[in-house]
């Protein structure tokens, strides 16, 4: 016996069916927000996203930014769901610092890196700039309007030679990429880079280029951590360490982090984090930036955002989440 059944129900059917769809391609796919091609944190959203993908049921896609002020706003709000960001930019972002204006208070840490970043000033290799003092006079890579925390690193290094902006010739640029087209078409004499920057070997191919060292001592490291973030540290990157680093040189270096938002599911959660744990050893030789993501360091004791609770459940399963990191999660997540 023939039914004639309703267009309007056929429509609500389709239309339930479309978005079950859409919601189950959804819960198998997420972008993963990282800076440009060439960066260093593209590199690292690109390691991660290989090793996510391959261990779970997921299919993380890279989808890059002008930088970390460009996505961070939109994590927070819920439109991007995952990020690769340094420890800086997340506590700018978190604690609505330096040019961030309101915490964005919706982050979570999902795993940390330690060491995986390290940065200071680069120029051309026959240039007579040796040391942050010859800086003076010269023009400078500045604004840096993708990257929130690269202005405030570039005046806390001026400060520990003793300078200010006003003391050199400030040249706008977007972004820390755009810094070294910059340096490599000659329109600066210093830009601030990463160390194994992917855009940073290829300008050492054309001309060579110069990893300028810090000064290292407790005095300048307390003005690197008042004026760009608490826990900001030293490291010495070994001669021949990366294309530009000769003789032993001294760089900043702090954490950097796969971020999510607070609302993304646990079973999510679970799966992106086992799959990086299965392929620690994979994913750290992917990069020199993915060097520092060691199991025994995903939790780290210097947090500047909370971890997300599933996260938390996932570490302590692992037995690397201890009541120091309890203490420092409570903090994070009254704001202090």
């Amino acid at each position: 016996m023939k039914r004639n059944i309703p267009c309007s129900t056929l429509i609500a059917g389709a239309a339930l069916a479309a978005a079950a769809l859409a919601g189950d391609a959804q819960a198998q796919a997420l972008a993963l927000a990282t800076d440009r091609p060439g960066t260093t944190f593209n590199a690292i959203g690109t390691g991660m996203a290989k090793a996510m993908t391959a261990g779970s049921k997921m299919n993380i896609v890279v989808r890059p930014y002008a930088g970390p002020a460009t996505w961070m706003p939109l994590l927070d709000s819920g439109e991007v769901r995952l990020g690769v960001a340094s420890a800086n930019s997340v506590w700018q972002a978190y604690h609505g610092k330096g040019e961030v204006k309101k915490p964005l208070r919706n982050f979570r840490i999902l795993r940390s890196g330690s060491g995986s970043l390290m940065l200071g000033f680069i120029v051309p290799a026959k240039s007579d700039i040796r040391t942050l003092k010859d800086l003076k006079g010269k023009r400078v890579a500045s604004h840096f309007g993708g990257h929130v925390s690269i202005p405030a690193s570039v005046a806390a290094t001026l400060a520990t030679a003793g300078y200010t902006w006003d003391d050199v010739v400030q040249v706008p640029v977007v972004g820390a990429v755009d810094g070294i087209n910059a340096i490599t078409a000659g329109r600066v004499d210093a830009t601030w880079a990463s160390l194994g920057q992917p855009q940073v070997r290829e300008a050492h191919q054309k001309f060579g280029i110069r990893y300028l060292s810090m000064i290292n001592t407790p005095e300048a490291l307390q003005t690197f951590r008042k004026m760009l973030f608490p826990a900001v540290q030293y490291a010495v990157a070994p001669i021949n360490a990366s294309p530009g680093v000769e003789p032993d040189t001294t760089l900043i270096t702090y954490d950097a982090y796969l971020v999510g938002h607070k609302d993304l599911p646990a079973e999510q959660v679970n799966a992106l984090l086992g799959a990086l744990w299965d392929r620690t050893d994979e994913l750290m030789k992917g990069h020199r930036g993915l060097s520092g993501f060691k199991r025994d360091r995903a939790v780290t004791d210097a947090a500047v955002a909370p971890y997300h609770e599933a996260a938390v459940a996932f570490y302590k399963s692992k037995g690397v989440w201890n009541d120091a990191a309890d203490k420092m999660q409570a903090q994070l997540l009254a704001g202090n």
